[in-house]
């Protein structure tokens, strides 16, 4: 009889360990097949109108939408034909793409800065 009831019990501890873990295993694998990762950015298009770079401000004109205004972070790069990255460079009248970092706390601020050119204004230079 305590034989009997020894059995039935590690049957049940048996049941129950594997019922644990197949419920532990679905909490871990269901959530990550729910993740969803968060876009870090928007890219523009678009003209600066104003350029302030002691505050680092851009007022950008996007192509078919509002004017808005910007700052660019000190680790913003600006690409075009120069050897130098920096944001310096950028002038008003320059049609650019840039890409709007939008942070979960703070203000949006501008992290890359692409210069547009066509090819008839490279071939008219």
């Amino acid at each position: 009889m305590r034989a009997a009831l020894l059995a039935a019990r590690t049957t049940t501890m048996k049941h129950r360990l594997i019922l644990f873990t197949l419920t532990v295993l679905a909490c871990f694998w269901l959530p990550s097949t729910a993740s969803a990762i968060r876009p870090m950015g928007t890219t523009m298009t678009g003209i600066i109108q104003t350029v302030d770079h002691s505050t680092r401000w851009i007022t950008f004109a996007q192509d078919g939408g509002p004017v808005r205004q910007f700052v660019y972070s000190e680790w913003a790069r600006f690409w075009h034909d120069e050897a130098e990255s920096l944001p310096a460079h950028l002038k008003p009248g320059m049609r650019v793409q840039i890409k709007l970092h939008n942070p979960l706390f703070g203000p949006d601020y501008v992290q890359q800065i692409v210069l547009l050119q066509d090819k008839a204004s490279k071939g008219g230079k």
